[in-house]
């Protein structure tokens, strides 16, 4: 025994008595530790270095639940990542880097809030290195050639545009202190919150990061589209008390969960009807893992959804451009104000004022016979808003907001609504070959429907931009006219010097009677969503084929007379119609959302649960069904090529009457297959002895599992002579090297629950079939606080990231970090 030899205390930190810490809080990969604290009833995440500086806090309970709390988390493979699990039921991952929620996966399974999440496990895709495989010379990655994303890939990057659910505060803009808590992610639309993704990417939507600028180098860019063969194909799941569990791609009641390093089989222990928990594990198989279907339904799903939020997102800002919001002004506002102004003039005159049809009448009037009313001259002549400065600012405004709707609708909105249009093709296709793809559910009729929205959008995008160019044009003459109609009311105006007339009358007659008041471009953000077909826009309603227009075309060339012009063409009126690109957008939405979210779910309905089967009767003798819940258990697998797998448990009854002592128990068996032959030894370790005083007994308060060769403990001396009350230490037990004492078996131990086969250990220690040996203590460390009260513990065993986190009720944390014999840490 060596005490306090290779223990190295890192931090010692002085937490919120509130704070909790975990099981699965240290990161597997990296000096960090996450601890959770109630503040003012709402819990907070904060993520610690390892040697006591606060990386970053955040705020993480939802605004519409009340009394929300953490209950789980999760490290992704690649240690990017963190899961969280809350209650009443609900999933966040949250960046490392600053806390910011990245994306909320949504239940697939609906649970309702009384119901509680009781785990969750982020299990890495082990994958099997591919030998003499032919170089991927021209980057194709996983797309295949001729699908959609290979043709996407290729195409130019939409710019990118404000994410506003991730917009800064002014504690994050103006605050220099790095432990600062940062705001959370905003509420989404809920088409988009719902929709299923994998984590977002808009560089596979063709979409420029919001953190890239244009002048940034190509190589930045690249290296922003290296994906992460850690987390690739990563499956995060979660259980609740229910008996399901939640699978997320890339993101009974199940008590204790694991995964088949290379297939997508999963081995779950249950909580049996009776209490505890079953011994030997439930086979969930997903064989769809094992197929490229879910990552390329993820994908896509994910691709679509980044299309239409981008949409969404770019419709917002040309709709605060035209009609403002309440911190910037719209578009619209300059030209209503203004003729509100000569209408509040005409009625100062005496003029009988109901509407603005006066004020367009007279300005009419000045513009095609060159004759004004009083008020339009003294208006025009000494109005405030007549200044050049009031006339630049009009112009600036109103001509930037027509830009953008002309370049936004022609360059954002038809380019991201035709790249949907390729994903929905493809998975149209999908839908045609259901011996492959029935199991997603995806309806040819949805998927139609949804392409046949996403038509509209283009139509009505291009539309828009041709509007918004007409209007501009317009709008510039009707300027040009303001200023000639000023020019020749000043006073000062030279005589002599020529005032020529440079504006379209006709151009400023129609913006007077279309644009000034009332515009066109209004029915694009109201009314109602369009339901029109190409054919109501002038389109032959017949659908020719190619050699048919080419004959057509041959027949015109033979004959000139089919060239001429039979008759004059008219002007279609299109009023009638309804353009809501908003709305179509926000509808759009929702349906690809439902398409997704059907097909999201093909895994788990191609899903087999085997149930074990249980062996013949090897003895006799009754068993006591009754399960003793004062256990406090904790589990560690280790495989062996996965041939065989050895599950340790160690359990601790604290309530025990005759002294608490600590159950290893060692189980060997095959779970690949059925009625599997189950070997069951234990070892009885005495909590008293090595590691304080001979004799003296203490309490254990925490324990867990450290590698595949010892576990670490948290004990408190229980005030035995000699021993300074309350003294916590920590010390690593080995339990490798144990002697285990094979069990004999009750009626069948295949069907004995954990709790059943640790009584039946403790009934044969009792019997002397078993020998009790001291605490086998190889290291401990006296702690210098955990003087009362219980205490959390948190381990990562991985080699060269050695270190324990104890939290103890008062909020007092201790990292602590050692080594073997031997090893640099």
């Amino acid at each position: 025994m060596n005490i306090n030899k290779s223990f190295v205390s890192l931090a010692k930190l002085q937490l919120p008595p509130s704070s909790r810490l975990l099981s699965s809080a240290c990161c597997p990969d990296k000096d960090l530790v996450v601890t959770i604290s109630s503040l003012n009833g709402k819990d907070h995440v904060t993520l610690w270095k390892m040697q006591g500086s606060k990386k970053w806090e955040v705020d993480v309970h939802s605004d519409s639940v009340c009394n929300e709390t953490v209950v789980g988390l999760a490290w992704s493979p690649d240690g990017q990542a963190i899961a969280l699990v809350h209650h009443p039921p609900r999933i966040t991952v949250h960046s490392v880097q600053d806390g910011c929620e990245e994306h909320s996966p949504h239940l697939i399974h609906e649970i309702s809030e009384s119901s509680r999440l009781t785990g969750v496990w982020w299990f890495k895709d082990e994958k099997q290195a591919e030998a003499d495989t032919i170089p991927d010379i021209f980057k194709r990655g996983t797309d295949i050639s001729g699908s959609a994303h290979s043709i996407i890939k290729h195409l130019p990057l939409l710019d990118s545009v404000l994410d506003n659910s991730r917009a800064l505060t002014a504690t994050q803009l103006f605050s220099f202190q790095n432990g600062s808590t940062r705001s959370k992610k905003s509420d989404l639309p809920e088409a988009i919150a719902t929709w299923p993704i994998l984590p977002p990417d808009p560089l596979s939507a063709s979409i420029m990061p919001a953190n890239v600028t244009g002048e940034q180098d190509a190589s930045h860019l690249e290296d922003l589209n290296k994906s992460d063969d850690s987390k690739m194909s990563s499956v995060l799941v979660v259980s609740d008390n229910t008996g399901h569990i939640h699978c997320f791609l890339d993101d009974s009641t199940t008590a204790s969960l694991r995964k088949h390093p290379q297939n997508p089989v999963f081995f779950a222990h249950q909580h049996s009807q009776m209490g505890g928990t079953t011994l030997h594990p439930t086979r969930v198989e997903l064989p769809l893992l094992s197929t490229r279907i879910p990552r390329d339904l993820a994908r896509i799903s994910t691709t679509a959804r980044e299309l239409v939020w981008y949409a969404m997102r770019v419709l917002d800002d040309m709709h605060v451009a035209w009609f403002g919001s309440g911190a910037q002004l719209g578009a619209r506002e300059p030209g209503i104000r203004w003729l509100n102004a000569l209408d509040d003039l005409q009625a100062q005159m005496g003029a009988s004022i109901t509407d603005s049809t006066t004020s367009l009448l007279d300005l009419t009037l000045l513009l095609l016979v060159g004759r004004s009313s009083e008020a339009v001259s003294d208006y025009i002549g000494s109005g405030e808003q007549m200044s050049e400065r009031g006339l630049q600012k009009w112009e600036s405004t109103v001509g930037e907001a027509l830009v953008k709707l002309r370049d936004f609708s022609e360059l954002r909105i038809s380019p991201a609504c035709q790249r949907l249009h390729l994903l929905l093709e493809e998975i149209l296709g999908w839908s045609q070959l259901p011996r492959m793809y029935g199991v997603c559910e995806l309806k040819k009729d949805d998927i139609t429907q949804a392409m046949t929205m996403t038509s509209r959008a283009i139509f009505s995008a291009s539309w828009l931009s041709a509007t918004a160019r007409r209007e501009l044009s317009r709008f510039r003459e009707f300027m040009k006219w303001l200023r000639f109609e000023i020019s020749n009311a000043s006073p000062v105006a030279d005589p002599q010097s020529s005032n020529h007339q440079r504006h379209d009358v006709l151009e400023v007659n129609e913006y007077l009677t279309t644009g000034l008041v009332k515009s066109e471009i209004d029915t694009w953000f109201r009314d109602g969503v369009p339901k029109f077909w190409p054919q109501d826009l002038g389109t032959p309603h017949d659908n020719q084929n190619l050699s048919a227009a080419i004959e057509r075309a041959r027949s015109a060339l033979r004959d000139p007379s089919q060239t001429a012009w039979a008759h004059p063409v008219g002007y279609r009126d299109l009023s009638h119609l309804d353009k809501n690109l908003h709305a179509l957008i926000r509808d759009l939405a929702s349906q690809c959302q439902n398409i997704f979210y059907c097909a999201a779910s093909a895994a788990g309905r191609a899903a087999r649960c085997k149930p074990p089967v249980m062996s013949h009767q090897v003895g006799s003798g009754p068993c006591d069904s009754k399960v003793h819940v004062s256990y406090t258990i904790r589990e560690r697998n280790v495989e062996h090529r996965f041939q065989c797998l050895g599950s340790i448990f160690a359990a601790y009854d604290a309530l025990a009457e005759d002294g608490a002592d600590l159950c290893v128990l060692r189980l060997v068996y095959d779970p690949m297959i059925p009625g599997p032959k189950t070997t069951v030894e234990a070892a009885m370790l005495q909590c008293s002895g090595d590691g304080v005083e001979n004799n003296v007994r203490y309490d254990i308060l925490d324990f867990d599992f450290f590698d595949d060769d010892s576990l670490v403990i948290v004990f408190r001396a229980n005030g035995a002579e000699g021993v300074a009350p309350g003294t916590t230490s920590i010390a690593t037990v080995g339990f490798s090297d144990l002697h285990y004492h094979e069990l004999h078996p009750l009626v069948t131990v295949n069907e004995l629950s954990r709790e059943q086969l640790i009584k039946h250990a403790q009934e044969e220690w009792k019997a002397e079939q078993i020998a009790t040996v001291l605490m086998p203590i190889r290291r401990s460390y006296v702690l210098a606080g955990c003087v009362s009260g219980d205490v959390s513990l948190a381990l990562n065993g991985r080699m060269g990231r050695r270190v324990a986190c104890v939290l103890d009720i008062e909020g007092e944390m201790d990292d602590e970090l050692w080594g073997k014999e031997g090893e640099e840490t």
